[in-house]
């Protein structure tokens, strides 16, 4: 059965059913495949729920198929409920239907971050990303782990996507906020390093990121030469981002234990172009998307690097690091405190005014 003589097969399917035959699985996952290629999305559906009416129980392939039909409709409802047959069929997720429904999942976050809609709380007084899609797409990433499958990098960068927090010019100074405190910082200060994910994912992405390193999904970084080797030459865009903020994250848990800072460099793929000039075909070098995206990241973040993206290798002084790490605050500068610590500091001082009283021998009640 193939794509282009599907009525032929829908033919051959109502007469098997004509003559008492009871069709097997894998005769109507060709005829389900066949009327997928064949763009005939819903009538697919029907001999799905067909099977589920004659007690055929669908396999990896019926879900697989259909779920790739689905992502290619973008219908996540369809999904969704493919996924819940597929449990209690007892099908674990595979690769395939993992990427389809994470890919469904991306586009409907991004969306929603493009349009402004809220994908942020202020759940118990701390701003995090709270979005139904996020929460989909971790769980079907986690399901599928749990089934004993090991994503790749598609399907981890997919994930990771939807853990991107939006690009609001005001949400890096409500992260700050939210921390306990609002600093006045020196003119040009960057308190990116101060916030968790940097302000440009959610923290969670980092973990993520590890757990793919101990699966083998993305290489290990070494800590121990100079400088530090960043190779995000085979990832895709947000896993490349994530990878290269997980790095920046050891790094200042490094700093604090007292270590040094060694310089960063990135290896990014390089890309070529053939342009034609007046003396005959050039060949150009080219920034790709990833090493755009891993520039931009930097500038955003406040980052200054040297070399050119566009051959496939940029650097990072570990004195800048360093200094980006402990941002520079103006002296005095005010401290917002929640409530707690306010009382603290109340506290702190009531206890130094006692001491100092003491030592001046002032000990009126006035």
């Amino acid at each position: 059965m193939s794509a282009e003589n599907w009525q032929q097969a829908l033919e051959l399917y109502e007469d098997i059913k004509g003559i008492n035959l009871k069709p097997t699985v894998s005769m109507m996952n060709a005829l389900i495949t066949a009327l997928c290629y064949a763009d005939q999305y819903q009538k697919a559906l029907e001999i799905f729920s067909e099977m589920k009416r004659v007690d055929l129980c669908p396999n990896t392939i019926t879900y697989s198929t259909l779920l790739v039909a689905s992502e290619k409709k973008d219908d996540l409802d369809v999904g969704l409920m493919l996924l819940s047959h597929a449990k209690k069929d007892g099908v674990a997720p595979n690769l395939v239907m993992c990427r389809c429904l994470l890919a469904m999942c991306s586009r409907r976050f991004q969306k929603a971050c493009t349009l402004g809609e809220p994908v942020l709380s202020n759940n118990s007084g701390r701003l995090q990303l709270d979005s139904k899609w996020t929460s989909l797409a971790l769980m079907v990433y986690r399901e599928t782990i749990g089934a004993g499958v090991v994503p790749t990098i598609e399907e981890l960068s997919l994930v990771l996507g939807c853990l991107q927090l939006p690009r609001d010019a005001s949400l890096k100074e409500r992260l700050i906020e939210n921390l306990g405190l609002t600093m006045e910082t020196s003119k040009g200060s960057n308190l990116c390093s101060l916030i968790d994910g940097f302000g440009e994912y959610d923290p969670r992405a980092c973990s993520l990121l590890e757990e793919a390193a101990s699966l083998g999904i993305v290489p290990l970084t070494s800590f121990k030469g100079s400088p530090i080797v960043v190779d995000v030459r085979n990832l895709h865009i947000h896993a490349a981002q994530v990878y290269l903020l997980s790095v920046l994250k050891s790094l200042k848990h490094r700093l604090a234990a007292g270590a040094k800072i060694p310089n960063i460099s990135i290896l990014l793929p390089v890309e070529q172009s053939h342009i034609q000039t007046p003396t005959g075909e050039k060949t150009i070098k080219i920034a790709g998307r990833i090493n755009r995206a891993v520039a931009a990241l930097l500038r955003r973040l406040g980052l200054p690097y040297q070399g050119n993206e566009s051959f496939g290798k940029i650097r990072i002084n570990g004195v800048i690091v360093k200094r980006w790490f402990q941002p520079k605050l103006e002296s005095p500068f005010s401290w917002e405190q929640t409530d707690f610590s306010f009382s603290q500091t109340r506290l702190r001082k009531g206890i130094s005014h006692q001491q100092r009283t003491i030592r001046t021998g002032d000990l009126s009640l006035d």
